[in-house]
C-alpha cells in the first residue's frame, strides 16, 4: 500500500502572534521542504513556562499522526549550555531544548534514542543566534528530519538517563481514614481551570479538601461545569484524565492564587467524617 501522508510537523512556541518569530521559524521549515505540512499546538503558550509547554505538549501529541515532528521552542535558557536535543520515541520524534519541557511526552511514549544537536552543517548558518535557536537550529533540524534525513547527521547520542526531566507525578498517602494526594499544579488555562498532576478517582461519596499555600479549600465534586453553583469552587476529572479546579463561568486560579509548579494536595475523606476543618474555606 502507499502511503500518501505528507511529513507533518506540530509546532509549539512561547513567541506569541505579535512579532514574526513563528512565520520566520515557518518560513526556514518551508525553504528546506516546501512539501511539509505545518501544524502549530499553539504559537502562544505561556512565555517561559515549562510546566504550562509541558503539559500543553503532553495532552495534544497522541492526537497526531505516528510519524510527526514536534518542534517546542519553549525556552528560558538560550544561548546557555542548555542541550538542543532530538528525542525519537515508539511513534514520533520531538525537536526542542533539554529543558524538561519534552520530558513527560517523550516519556509516556517511550523513549528510543536522544541526539545532541551539535553538527554545524545542520544550523542556518555559521554564525547563529545566541537568542534565536528556533530559527537557526531547532526549525532547521526538523525540517531535515522531515525530509528522513539520518539522526547521527545531527550529532551524538546521549543516553536518555541524563536528560532533563519534569513530572507529572503525584503521591498517594493514608492517615486517619483519609486519602491524600499530592502532586503540582501543571496547567492554568485562560479560563481560571486549575489542571494538577494528580490522576485519580473520586465520586460524590466523599468531600474533597484542596490545601495549597497553607490554605484549605472545600470544593464540590462534579462531572462538568453546570452542576456547579455561582462562585462555587468544584473539582473533576479534565479532558485529559487530570483532576481540575474550576469555577462555574469563574476563575479558580485568583480564588486559590494559583500558579503552575505550586504544590498541592487534595485530602478526600467520607460524608461521616465530621473530624476535618474546613476553616479558610471558600464555598
Amino acid at each position: 500500500m502507499i502511503n500518501l501522508r505528507r511529513p507533518q510537523i506540530a509546532i509549539l512556541t512561547d513567541f506569541g502572534i505579535s512579532d514574526n518569530y513563528n512565520g520566520v521559524m515557518e518560513g526556514v521549515i518551508r525553504k528546506i521542504n516546501p512539501y511539509v505540512d505545518i501544524t502549530y499546538i499553539s504559537p502562544n503558550a505561556k512565555e517561559f513556562n515549562i510546566y504550562a509547554g509541558a503539559y500543553m505538549l503532553y495532552t495534544a501529541y497522541r492526537y497526531f499522526q505516528k510519524g510527526t515532528i514536534f518542534l517546542v521552542v519553549i525556552d528560558p535558557g538560550v544561548g546557555t549550555k542548555r542541550k538542543a536535543i532530538i528525542v525519537k520515541t515508539k511513534n514520533y520524534y520531538f525537536v526542542g531544548p533539554d529543558n524538561g519541557v519534552l520530558y513527560p511526552a517523550i516519556a509516556e511514549d517511550g523513549i528510543q534514542e536522544v541526539i545532541e544537536i551539535t553538527n554545524p552543517k545542520m544550523y542556518l548558518s555559521k554564525n547563529i543566534s545566541n537568542t534565536f535557536h528556533g530559527r537557526d537550529i531547532f526549525s532547521v533540524t526538523a525540517a531535515y528530519l522531515s525530509l528522513n534525513v539520518k539522526l547521527e547527521v545531527f550529532g551524538n547520542q546521549l543516553e536518555k538517563e541524563k536528560i532533563e526531566k519534569l513530572s507529572f507525578n503525584f503521591t498517594e498517602t493514608t492517615e486517619n481514614n483519609k486519602k491524600i494526594y499530592c502532586g503540582k499544579i501543571i496547567y492554568i488555562d485562560h479560563f481560571g481551570n486549575v489542571a494538577t498532576s494528580i490522576k485519580t478517582s473520586i465520586d460524590k461519596r466523599q468531600k474533597i479538601l484542596v490545601k495549597h499555600k497553607g490554605k484549605s479549600y472545600e470544593v464540590k465534586i462534579v462531572r462538568t461545569f453546570g452542576q456547579g453553583a455561582e462562585n462555587q469552587l468544584l473539582i473533576y476529572s479534565n479532558g485529559y484524565g487530570f483532576l481540575e479546579i474550576g469555577i462555574n463561568k469563574g476563575n479558580a486560579s485568583i480564588v486559590i492564587n494559583a500558579n503552575e509548579g505550586d504544590d498541592i494536595c487534595l485530602e478526600a475523606y467520607t460524608q461521616e467524617d465530621s473530624n476535618h476543618s474546613t476553616k479558610d474555606t471558600y464555598q
